[in-house]
């Protein structure tokens, strides 16, 4: 059973009517999460929601989403009177604030924190790992999300994402396998898709003015006849480690979305992004592991149903 509420502005929260739909969407990058539901309303209380901040949903007494409500509306129509309600997930408060600009003789984890994310109400976990960046500067314009997200991922080889309790989680994604599909599943709809467009072969990184090139491959790629080469640029005080990295951070980047295969099942809440499945199905020729990437769960008219967007587990998700 779904259970939703809110939050207002003063505090207070305010549990929701039944719900009679609703579309969950989670990702791991740009754009966050987002929601949308459908609530039986009652005449009369058109302006309650009007202070709502944020948003909350209980799936079987577990929480599924926590957010910040964008929008609502009261609509009376041939169906009667419902709630629409509208919004994105805890990404949205570090997408919506301007960062403001700052260089960093020597940025920290806790630097990140406490001027980027914790004056937002946001909390943090994880990201004991990510080292110390020296030279780290802040742009005019950059969203604080843009701040964060390039600190962890670039320089941290981390994917900043937001768990279902509206935390930022600053660790690396495990390897639970969260799901098997196979004969036993309704599938409902499924597409596989490779896309080599942007998938780099070779990438060097060669420093500003004195010599020194790192080069990294992606052999399986070039043993496909893959062809596109980077050359990096990068300071001179780069060392050799972190040019390495930096290479194999765009090999990986780059991989993204080379393989997507989308499956629609009957049922809900199958998988989390960044988690692991195993999908084998009769006759499908590409069976195998593959990492969530992209998760929709929706409950409407054909009843409850998951859409997971699969990719290759050791591509950057």
């Amino acid at each position: 059973m779904m259970e939703c509420w809110v939050r207002l502005g003063d505090g207070q929260e305010w549990k929701l009517p039944t719900a009679v739909g609703w579309t969950f969407r989670y990702g791991t990058d740009t754009p966050c999460d987002s929601f949308s539901l459908r609530c039986l309303w009652d005449k009369g209380q058109e302006k309650l929601l009007s202070g709502a901040c944020r948003f909350f949903a209980e799936w079987d007494g577990e929480r599924v989403f926590t957010g910040v409500v964008d929008e609502f509306a009261v609509v009376c129509g041939g169906d009667g009177l419902r709630l629409e309600l509208e919004g994105r997930g805890m990404a949205a408060l570090l997408l919506d604030n301007e960062a403001m600009p700052a260089e960093y003789q020597r940025c920290t984890r806790a630097d990140l924190i406490a001027n980027h994310v914790a004056p937002y109400g946001v909390e943090a976990l994880g990201g004991g790992g990510l080292s110390p960046v020296s030279g780290f500067t802040v742009g005019s314009g950059e969203s604080e999300w843009s701040v964060v997200r390039r600190f962890a991922r670039y320089y941290g080889g981390v994917t900043p994402r937001f768990d279902r309790q509206g935390r930022l989680v600053l660790d690396p994604y495990g390897d639970r396998l969260a799901a098997q599909i196979g004969g036993k599943d309704r599938i409902t709809g499924w597409e596989y898709r490779e896309d080599r467009h942007g998938v780099l072969s070779r990438v060097a990184v060669r420093r500003r003015t004195t010599w020194g090139t790192q080069w990294v491959s992606d052999p399986a790629f070039l043993a496909q006849g893959g062809c596109a080469r980077r050359v990096i640029t990068v300071p001179n005080t780069t060392g050799t480690t972190a040019m390495r990295y930096t290479a194999d951070y765009q090999l990986r980047a780059a991989r993204r979305e080379r393989v997507r295969l989308r499956l629609t099942v009957a049922g809900g809440f199958l998988a989390w992004p960044g988690e692991l499945v195993d999908v084998e199905l009769e006759g499908f020729g590409a069976n195998g592991r593959y990492r969530a990437a992209q998760v929709e769960v929706n409950c409407g008219a054909d009843g409850l149903s998951t859409t997971l967007a699969l990719g290759e587990p050791d591509a950057m998700i």
